[in-house]
């Protein structure tokens, strides 16, 4: 039987059966994988922590690529501060949402970055509305969507107020704009820009909101439809 090993983490786990669970891992080697976890439902299973969300490990795997099987794992880290925080917990199950939709191949540096966003919210205070601002970010940029929330993209001026996205010319002045783009207002283009980060938690996820709808123009994904909806 075939053997490898990657450096995972786990965005998803669902009950297949009565003892076993089909889990979806995000690897920096291959990106994402389809794997079953047998017994790991039973009472005394030494290899239940591996199957739960967040878990992030060396994972060795075993079976043809089409039928992988968790072997063993060696865990990294659980960022388990997480789970005593509801509003982090939902933050961490975007990130893990967004991070394997965007990798059905290796994607080595968004992977390390949800790992960092992970780690901040865990153990640096950071809190959740920042976290994923900060990961959807990483969401764009790093598939090529490079976004700078303040200058135009066109005439290259200082953005001082409202802005407005063209999926064609990406962040530009209302003077640039032509009528097919998105505007964004004054406060959530100075945030995302870093110029004022001393929002309001609502006005930082409204931003957020204005981050997910890029992601679902350019990229074609909708993300944090779970966590946006916690909001309202």
């Amino acid at each position: 039987m075939d053997a490898k090993k990657v450096t995972a983490i786990v965005t998803r786990a669902v009950p297949y059966g009565d003892t076993d669970m089909i889990v979806t891992l995000v690897s920096i080697e291959e990106g994402k994988l389809t794997v079953t976890a047998k017994g790991c439902l039973k009472p005394k299973a030494k290899l239940r922590y591996a199957t739960e969300p967040m878990n992030f490990g060396e994972y060795m795997l075993a079976g043809k690529p089409e039928r992988l099987v968790l072997a063993d794992c060696s865990q990294i880290d659980s960022f388990s501060p997480i789970t005593l925080d509801i509003e982090k917990y939902y933050a961490a199950a975007l990130i893990l949402e967004g991070l394997q939709k965007l990798s059905p191949e290796s994607q080595p540096t968004l992977f390390m970055h949800a790992i960092e966003v992970l780690k901040g919210m865990a153990y640096e205070g950071k809190s959740a509305e920042d976290s994923v601002t900060k990961f959807l970010t990483y969401a764009l940029t790093d598939n090529g969507y490079e976004v700078d929330f303040s200058t135009c993209n066109l005439c290259k001026c200082i953005l001082d107020g409202d802005a407005v996205f063209s999926e064609k010319d990406g962040i530009v002045c209302p003077h640039c704009a032509d009528y097919t783009g998105t505007g964004i207002d004054a406060i959530t283009r100075a945030y995302l820009a870093g110029e004022n980060l001393d929002i309001p938690t609502h006005l930082k996820n409204n931003a957020n909101m204005v981050l997910a709808d890029l992601i679902g123009q350019v990229l074609g994904l909708r993300l944090g439809k779970h966590y946006f909806t916690e909001l309202l």
